[in-house]
């Protein structure tokens, strides 16, 4: 379907009038859902003068007011739909038709109040053209405007931008989903019940690119740049491959993630900013208080426990200028200088409008760009589009920013990938050295040029296959002298094999800390997931092995996520201490060689060096290794909890939690068993992490500072290796993992855990002292436990004479008190205290634990940033150097 069709069919739909005979459902649901805004947004939806009849009862009309001046004028208020705004858009868009033939001219005006005129009135007479009212036509008076209109008996519709209704993008939608078999899906609804889209292409690809639209309905200019910017992006899709394999790889590794349409109601009611809930929806990122966003963070959510990360976010508006609102250089992204880069690509291509780049500090507010960064450290940019640019300049550039875009980040994805080794780490440290001995001056500039080249010719060498990749740094030194001559050795000035290697190993270990932190996330979040799927699952609660209280599962399952979330906050903790650089400190006295440790720190992406020399490579060696050690032993020992709570379940023939069936197995020999592997390979890691942990401890135990035995890397290594499986494994199974309520509700009325709720409520509604009260529910269940019943059977009868045998009284309740606490539902519904399983301490903690998650997430994402921002440097840094002797030749 063409533009011109699309805009016919939506054109169809504005001019036909809402009729609440054949649309009962949806004037109900506007109704309910938001009366006060739904009624200011069709007021004064038609005014006649006799000659000229004015309508506003189509999708996004508005006339706030309208008053007949005489029969050729009208004035029409046009007002907000409520206060609370930020950045006044006076929309207004209404119908207008002469009755007769040779009607003549009309005066139409628009008075603004408080506000003033802003957009330039666009006109259509079939809904598929629209033309700016010509200025001659438009006359400003002291704030209001006077339009002229000659409308004739065909009528044209009158609107401050280009209508783009619900209609128009569910044409559009089509005609994308028929062009590129992409996948639509509704991914919420919003206040009045209307679907909100989401397009995803790729879905299967490990990371994806998000864009945002219309959060403020009359942001047209900025609609129709995203809606050409995601056409410019599914076109460059189907002619990647093969023939230009960098933009192939790059669209096989991306998924488009694409919400052109997040406020609906806001459009449909023509809204000058807000959602029917009278929210700025680029307020509520953070707060999540509105459906149109909790739609956009669960799918983001989703994609998360997919292990899909995002790239870059781009969120759609429109302002009086070409701008782009992105991150400043005290919020560091990655790719680093992203936006720069990335604006820089696009302005060099033909037939862009001018545009300014604003970096803005990152704030509190719940913008979109703020929430995006600070939970994935990710490229957050608000790409604004000026309100009356030029159509066919909207449409240019939005294909080249889309060129752009996938430009820089395909280049950035095959620029410099990520160390993976001993050797890649040991020559980075080489390149430090150099970058720092040359800007000190202990090198000269041809003797810096020689080495930097000899050096890149060596790790070209190495990244060639089979080749030895060589762990020891004198074989990296023969290889350069043989290169660049035996001056090539001036490079390890005032340097020893023990700060050079440790320094690579830390790197390493950096690598690995980091690696871990994600790993605990990623369980975390399948941890909360589940939580929250099963959070008003009644179960049973065991202290020492027997059953106590009833909880809920997601309560339980909230406590082992509080556990990772520590056991995140003891890495991050950590982390700081770890990533300290022995570089320069020579064997252990440093040398004498004035050697900058601290830039030799900042090249390598250290916080700072170690300070004290004998410390850097000889003591703390061992002490970070340990203290990782020790966080993972005590997650392992908790995972390790957790495996055997639910292995316990495997001791009953019906047990009420249960694995995915396809991840047990049989017997070669019991036909009847199924086997939880799961847990077992679960224990089995978590012991192992136990083990490796504790061989670390052995190893740097009784033994003189300076020897291999703690130093090794190996040992290290596995550790980390083991506690990776041990997360991956704690996620798999929690992905699989279902509860059978029913089974559950079972052994809680077997299980008699509701006495303590017996007990507290003869004290709270009856003042029976505690003891008093405890001994009758004691009595309640040794009666059933010695009559083979379960607490729900009992007979008011029964209630009352085991009170009166156990205190000589009449029970001071009624029996339906009593029974009502015997219930482990009501139990946990009647829970009072902070942290507690009850649904509304249950959507709290939710809450806090995603936020939690959200910030340990920005946290790691900001760690990998400044690694790939260091790196990025360095290897700037050594490109100068290189460049210098290049042109000093020419």
């Amino acid at each position: 379907m063409g533009d011109i069709a699309l805009r016919q069919r939506a054109a169809a739909e504005r001019s036909r009038p809402l009729d609440p005979v054949t649309r009962p459902t949806r004037f109900a649901r506007l109704l309910a859902a938001a009366a006060c805004t739904f009624a200011t947004a069709i007021a004064a939806a038609e005014c006649d003068t006799g000659s000229f009849l004015l309508r506003a009862d189509f999708p996004a009309a508005r006339m706030s007011a309208c008053e007949v001046v005489r029969p050729g004028e009208v004035a029409i208020d046009v007002l907000p739909e409520d206060g609370g705004r930020i950045n006044p858009s006076p929309w207004y868009a209404f119908h207008v038709r002469a009755r007769e033939a040779g009607a003549g001219e009309l005066l139409v005006r628009l008075r603004y109040g408080e506000h003033e005129h802003r957009y330039v009135p666009k006109v259509s007479r079939d809904g598929e053209a629209w033309q700016p009212l010509p200025s001659a036509q438009v006359e400003l008076q002291d704030g209001d405007a006077l339009l002229r209109l000659r409308p004739g008996t065909d009528g044209i519709t009158v609107a401050a931008q280009e209508i783009l209704d619900g209609a128009f993008y569910a044409a559009w939608r089509e005609r994308v989903a028929a062009a590129d078999g992409a996948a639509w899906q509704e991914i919420g609804r919003s206040i009045a019940g209307r679907p909100i889209h989401a397009l995803i292409v790729e879905p299967e690809a490990p990371s994806y690119l998000l864009l945002l639209g219309r959060q403020h309905p009359p942001e047209v200019s900025g609609a129709l740049s995203l809606l050409r910017f995601i056409e410019r992006l599914l076109e460059q899709r189907r002619s990647a491959c093969p023939e230009r394999p960098r933009e192939c790889r790059f669209f096989r590794a991306h998924s488009l993630v694409v919400v052109p349409l997040l406020n609906p109601d806001g459009v449909a009611a023509g809204h000058w900013r807000h959602n029917l809930g009278q929210t700025d929806l680029n307020r509520d990122w953070g707060a999540f208080a509105q459906p149109e966003t909790q739609a956009v963070r669960d799918l983001v959510a989703g994609l998360e426990a997919e292990r899909k990360r995002p790239r870059v976010m781009l969120d759609f508006h429109s302002t009086r200028r070409n701008v782009f609102y992105t991150q400043n250089e005290g919020s560091p992204t990655r790719p680093p200088a992203f936006a720069a880069d990335w604006l820089a690509a696009a302005g060099r291509r033909p037939g862009l409008y001018e545009f300014e780049n604003a970096p803005r500090p990152l704030t509190e507010n719940g913008t979109a760009k703020n929430h995006f960064y600070r939970t994935f450290g990710i490229p957050s940019i608000t790409f604004e589009v000026a309100d009356e640019e030029r159509r066919d300049l909207i449409a240019t550039s939005a294909a080249a920013f889309a060129d752009a875009l996938v430009e820089v980040l395909a280049t950035a994805d095959e620029a410099l990938p990520r160390c993976a080794d001993f050797f890649c780490h040991l020559a980075e440290a080489n390149n430090a050295s150099l970058v720092m001995l040359a800007e000190e001056g202990l090198l000269s500039a041809p003797e810096a040029t020689r080495i930097a080249n000899a050096a890149a010719w060596v790790v070209e060498e190495q990244a060639r296959p089979g080749a030895a990749r060589p762990t020891n740094y004198l074989k990296l030194e023969e290889r350069l002298i043989e290169l660049a001559g035996v001056d090539a050795a001036n490079v390890h000035m005032g340097r020893s094999r023990q700060d050079l290697h440790g320094t690579t190993r830390r790197m390493m270990a950096r690598d690995e800390w980091l690696a871990l932190f994600g790993a605990v996330l990623e369980a975390r979040a399948a941890v909360v997931e589940l939580a929250a799927r099963e959070a008003h699952t009644p179960i049973p609660a065991y202290t020492h092995g027997v059953q106590a209280q009833p909880t809920t599962f997601g309560h339980m399952l909230l406590a082992f996520s509080a556990a990772l979330r520590r056991d995140a906050n003891r890495l991050a903790e950590g982390y700081p201490r770890m990533n300290r650089s022995p570089l320069g400190a020579a064997a252990l006295g440093t040398s004498g060689f004035a050697l900058d440790r601290h830039r030799l720190a900042a090249l390598l992406g250290f916080e700072a060096p170690v300070e004290n020399s004998y410390d850097a490579n000889l003591v703390s060696s061992a002490e970070f290794r340990l203290e990782l050690a020790g966080i993972l032993a005590a997650s392992a020992a908790t995972i390790g909890q957790f495996a055997q709570n639910v292995h316990t379940q495997y001791h009953n023939p019906r047990p009420w939690i249960r694995l995915h069936p396809g991840t047990t197995s049989g017997s070669s020999i019991m036909p009847q068993k199924r086997n939880p592997r799961p847990l077992d390979r679960l224990r089995s890691a978590a012991s192992g992490v136990i083990a490796k942990a504790h061989a670390l401890t052995l190893l740097a135990h009784n033994v003189n500072t300076g020897m291999h035995d703690y130093r090794q890397f190996a040992p290290f290594d596995e550790l980390a290796a083991q506690a990776k499986e041990m997360y991956g494994r704690y996620a798999a199974l929690l992905a699989g993992l279902t509860v059978d309520a029913g089974r559950a509700r079972e052994e809680l009325d077997r299980g008699f855990s509701t006495m303590t709720e017996v007990a507290d409520v003869l004290l709270r509604e009856a003042a029976v002292p505690f003891r008093t009260a405890h001994g009758y529910a004691t009595a309640l269940a040794d009666f059933c436990r010695a009559e083979g019943r379960t607490a729900a059977t009992l007979s008011n009868r029964e209630l009352r004479a085991i009170y009166r045998r156990e205190t000589g009284e009449d029970l001071p309740v009624a029996p339906s008190v009593v029974r009502q606490a015997l219930d482990p539902v009501a139990l946990i519904t009647q829970r009072r205290g902070f942290g507690g399983p009850q649904e509304a301490e249950m959507r709290r903690s939710l809450t806090a634990h995603r936020a939690s998650l959200s910030e340990q997430r920005a946290w790691l994402a900001a760690a990998e940033g400044d690694l790939a921002t260091a790196r990025e440097a360095l290897h700037r840094a050594v490109a100068r150097i290189r460049m210098d002797s290049q042109r000093a030749n020419e």
